[in-house]
């Protein structure tokens, strides 16, 4: 008799993490991230794909529900559902924006202003059911202020600016063999190249001690509150949580900059899956994505 699971996927911009539940103990994969609104179709089916070929043999998936960087527009949800059916055509999918991980994960039941500082960012006034306003998405050229994308354009930017005391601009020149040719080829002549900038967030991280990088960190993460609070105007007193790599690394700033601009922290987590799958368990959710007010 085949096994029957339910699956779910929290897939952002830098990895996706596939998680099996049904069986003795949960399975868990992961691949490449997918985000909908810049990962090339042939791509995403290849993640998919390499995906199930992991999962155990004679599994039959009777739900899923599928958490995506790029999928809080109703075209993008639609899509994505649409590459899934081609996987598991019977099972009852659900497609949710990235930042209901985080809701379902952090807020429960409460309100909440929920963040995500991963490899992008984003946040959205939750009010315990579904996301009722959400800030504009506007991506890493445009916006994504605090996330890792936005922490190596700034640690870049200082760098070919010669803003960097020596020894900092020493190290980093030897640890990734940087010139300024290089930074501009791979910036505007090459594929991706916001994840070619976020990958220097954990240099940051690395070197937090040093206050030409704490303050890089620390200015990234002020504009980050002083451009979410102007969208939560009726915020006061609600709790800010955050997930995602960037937040949980660099929480002690995180949490000097809320309080410097008068917000209230409230969890940090660096991954939502844990509490999803104790969620799911219960399936304790509520709306799709394309029933939320944007």
């Amino acid at each position: 008799m085949s096994q029957k699971n339910h699956l779910l996927v929290d897939a952002g911009a830098t990895k996706s993490a596939f998680v099996l539940l049904g069986g003795d103990e949960p399975f868990r994969c992961q691949c490449a991230g997918i985000n909908a609104n810049y990962t090339p179709e042939a791509d995403i089916l290849r993640i998919l794909a390499e995906a199930v070929s992991q999962f155990p043999k004679q599994t039959a998936i009777e739900a899923i529900d599928y958490y995506g960087a790029g999928c809080a527009t109703p075209q993008n949800a639609l899509r994505m559902e649409g590459y899934l059916r081609l996987y598991f055509p019977t099972a009852d999918i659900r497609v949710w924006s990235d930042l209901m991980a985080a809701c379902h994960a952090l807020a429960g039941g409460r309100e909440a202003i929920v963040c995500i500082l991963g490899t992008g960012a984003a946040s959205c006034f939750y009010n315990g059911r579904e996301m009722v306003r959400r800030a504009p998405s506007l991506g890493w050229m445009l916006g994504d202020e605090g996330s890792g994308t936005h922490l190596g354009k700034s640690l870049l930017t200082a760098y070919l600016s010669d803003a960097l005391p020596h020894p900092i601009r020493k190290t980093l020149e030897e640890r990734y063999r940087l010139s300024r040719e290089y930074i501009l080829h791979r910036l505007y002549q090459e594929p991706q190249p916001n994840l070619f900038m976020s990958q220097f967030a954990p240099f940051l991280r690395e070197n937090i001690s040093e206050p030409a990088v704490r303050q890089i960190v620390a200015t990234a993460f002020n504009t980050f509150f002083s451009k979410q609070k102007s969208y939560y105007p009726d915020s006061e007193g609600l709790p800010w949580h955050f997930t995602g790599s960037v937040a949980a690394h660099f929480e002690e700033v995180l949490r000097e900059s809320a309080e410097t601009s008068g917000c209230q922290i409230g969890e940090i987590t660096g991954d939502p899956m844990t509490r999803l799958c104790s969620l799911s368990q219960n399936h304790s959710f509520h709306k799709p994505i394309e029933n939320c007010d944007l």
